[in-house]
């Protein structure tokens, strides 16, 4: 192959490595970190500590991805190996109301870390999760935020380092 060919080889990858579509960027909309360790006790649903975004606008027609990830632990009684914490990813109206709890957060079948069976906690994991706010919800100025709670005998939840983010 002479110098002519692989020239022309060479220009031709470059020109469709160029015209070649990637995928689309994601523009961040807002996040919160939280970077103190905190622990909860107790039933019901509790918010997160700094995990509640600053207001962001949400365009019609366009769907949302929200990011959460944080480093996560359960205390249970030795034995309690299905106990789990749970969380909600859920959006606020200007108001501070729940507007919305998106998918796959729904509910407390979702378990974003789990007991290890060892009294205590223990079995500290990074759990991450993906939820979308669909296309048609309407557009707007919201905030996003997470919210945790204890299932199955679980005694105490722990979230250490956390992150969310809100993406188009």
């Amino acid at each position: 192959m002479g110098i002519h060919d692989l020239r022309r080889r060479c220009a031709a990858v470059l020109a469709a490595t160029l015209l070649t579509p990637g995928p689309a960027p994601a523009h961040s909309l807002a996040y919160a970190v939280g970077t103190a360790n905190w622990s909860f006790t107790g039933p019901g649903q509790v918010i997160a500590p700094n995990t509640t975004t600053t207001a962001f606008s949400k365009p019609a027609n366009q769907r949302l991805i929200i990011s959460f990830a944080a480093e996560c632990s359960v205390d249970a009684p030795a034995g309690y190996n299905f106990a789990w914490l749970d969380i909600d990813i859920v959006l606020l109206n200007a108001a501070g109301a729940v507007v919305f709890t998106a998918p796959p957060t729904v509910g407390s079948g979702d378990a974003f870390c789990s007991a290890d069976g060892v009294a205590g906690f223990g079995g500290y994991s990074g759990s991450a999760v993906l939820a979308s706010v669909p296309f048609n919800f309407p557009a707007g100025t919201y905030r996003a935020q997470v919210r945790a709670r204890l299932n199955a005998g679980a005694t105490g939840g722990w979230l250490g380092q956390r992150e969310i983010v809100v993406s188009l």
